[in-house]
């Protein structure tokens, strides 16, 4: 199990948001579709970083998702630029489960965007899929099963 490629436990197409979005938006997209985090994408496509439930929470928890509560100040909604993480941990398609898991327990994350480079030099990356522990597990239970199937 541990051998099998990345791609073919991954789901696509991936839910993304724009960097110019609000965070409420993101929060809005993580209920609407059931998901944990966004990976965040400029106008071309390329990942720029990746918006998680804890970063909006925090920003929740820090006073409601408005930039300033200083008396006069312009009410500003804070944007998903402000909350995301910019250093985003990723995995190619050709990734092994075994190299993915190693790095999301060496990282403490719960899952990451699969990308592939937008050519063969170049160091901006495109999002073609998402990974969660959720799809792990899945791929594990899907095992389980077909084994317990065929002892039956």
């Amino acid at each position: 199990m541990h051998r099998i490629p990345v791609h073919k436990i991954m789901h696509a197409p991936v839910i993304t948001i724009d960097p110019d979005a609000l965070a409420a938006d993101a929060a809005d997209l993580m209920d609407e579709y059931s998901i944990r985090r966004i990976p965040v994408v400029d106008g071309d496509g390329f990942l720029v970083g990746i918006v998680s439930d804890a970063d909006v929470l925090e920003a929740e928890t820090a006073g409601s998702l408005r930039s300033s509560y200083e008396p006069g100040a312009e009410e500003e909604w804070l944007g998903v630029a402000d909350i995301m993480t910019r250093d985003v941990i990723t995995t190619g398609p050709d990734a092994t489960v075994g190299e993915l898991v190693t790095q999301m327990l060496r990282y403490k994350i719960g899952g990451m965007p699969v990308v592939e480079a937008a050519g063969e030099n170049s160091r901006r990356l495109r999002v073609i899929g998402m990974v969660t522990e959720t799809d792990i597990f899945s791929m594990i239970a899907a095992a389980w099963e077909a084994e317990k199937t065929g002892r039956e």
